[in-house]
């Protein structure tokens, strides 16, 4: 029973390691990090098929299976959350509010971010766009503040590639 146990549990963590691994993996794909992509790829496969090769080994083993299950949950949830703290991650939002632009800023400047404002035209005529670059860290807070002066505002968000320059909120400077 006790040898059901240990390898059930080294199932468990094993397979917590090995998703994780993937999830940031795909980031350093994402990022075009090929070579770490690699290596991780390399630890990630191999963790895969010794637990694999364990797991039908012992099929009959019901617990085994479990733990290959949750640990793959659990493994989904700690990749992400590592890879959010790596994430340097930059957003560009765009906000168009017809009646609350000058609270907003407001608001922006009280919560330390920088913003930068333009001209636009819209369907309903001459539009000022109010643009804040953050990490996507920032991005909860900044969308909560905006949702809080103006819900009706039209919020846009993209990921970024390249900055250089400029003030960032959530980022800092090297």
């Amino acid at each position: 029973m006790t040898n059901i146990i240990m390898w059930t549990l080294i199932i468990f963590v094993a397979r917590i390691i090995d998703v994780s691994l993937g999830t940031i993996r795909v980031n350093m794909i994402i990022r075009r990090k090929k070579a770490i992509a690699a290596m991780i790829g390399f630890v990630e496969v191999t963790i895969f098929i010794s637990v694999i090769v364990r797991l039908i080994k012992n099929i009959d083993n019901i617990y085994g299976i479990l733990a290959y299950g949750a640990g793959f949950a659990v493994g989904t949830i700690v990749g992400i959350l590592i890879s959010e703290k790596l994430s340097r991650d930059l957003v560009s939002t765009n906000i168009i509010s017809r009646k609350h632009n000058e609270e907003i800023k407001e608001l922006l400047l009280k919560e330390d971010f920088g913003f930068t404002c333009y001209k636009g035209a819209g369907r309903e005529g001459e539009v000022e766009i109010i643009n804040v670059v953050c990490s996507h860290v920032s991005l909860q807070k900044l969308n909560k503040l905006i949702h809080k002066r103006d819900s009706g505002a039209f919020v846009v968000s993209y990921m970024l590639d390249r900055i250089r320059g400029g003030f960032i909120r959530g980022l800092k400077k090297k």
